[in-house]
């Protein structure tokens, strides 16, 4: 068992998080400083930062989140729509089961979501409560999506010091046990026309 650097409590070894402060084991700086690949963002907001609004989110935390759940979500259809189409399963019991898991999956991940938007608004400095923008009728959501993109400080602000600055390259993800690299921009688009692609097809499916 190794001491935690951050907390100084005793990890097992097959842990890869402390129990006590989720530091992330082995990581040499704090974890919000790395430019994390998805499986390890998602991981990070969905777990280790649950229901934490404090601090900052960089443009890469927040979409990438975004974009693994968009994932999860047209998969969780592809597979209702393909058990409505290819199999005996009727299309109305296969659209039933697809709203029940994405009722599930959205009320598991509504607090995360919310709590990496509030970080990102922190991250261009804007307090956390303008997320209620979103609930505005009709102009909410683009309001929101074009705030989600905006640039974050280069500097220190009231809310903490910028996010994401270090890359992880292949030999890091070894040496310190994250699961994927920082993702280049091939990457991200690859999975943008991948969740394009099962959208067309669930469409597809469901009216056929």
């Amino acid at each position: 068992m190794l001491a935690c650097s951050k907390c100084g409590q005793r990890i097992p070894d097959s842990e890869r998080y402390c129990p006590y402060c989720r530091h992330m084991k082995n990581v040499p700086l704090p974890i919000d400083s790395y430019e994390l690949g998805f499986i390890e963002n998602f991981i990070h907001c969905a777990v280790r930062k649950y229901a934490d609004f404090e601090g900052r989110a960089s443009r890469g935390e927040y979409w990438r989140f975004i974009l693994m759940y968009l994932l999860i979500v047209s998969i969780i259809l592809f597979v209702c729509a393909f058990l409505s189409s290819f199999t005996t399963v009727s299309g109305t019991t296969g659209v039933g089961l697809g709203l029940v898991a994405l009722v599930v999956l959205s009320i598991g991940f509504v607090i995360p979501g919310i709590a990496v938007a509030v970080r990102r608004l922190h991250d261009i400095g804007w307090a956390g409560w303008f997320v209620l923008v979103g609930l505005i009728p009709f102009v909410g959501v683009p309001i929101m999506l074009i705030l989600m993109a905006l640039p974050g400080k280069s500097a220190d602000n009231r809310f903490g010091a910028p996010t994401g600055t270090t890359i992880i390259t292949k030999q890091m993800a070894h040496k310190y046990g994250f699961f994927d690299t920082t993702p280049s921009n091939v990457l991200t688009m690859s999975l943008i026309i991948s969740l394009i692609v099962l959208w067309i097809l669930v469409d597809h499916m469901l009216v056929t």
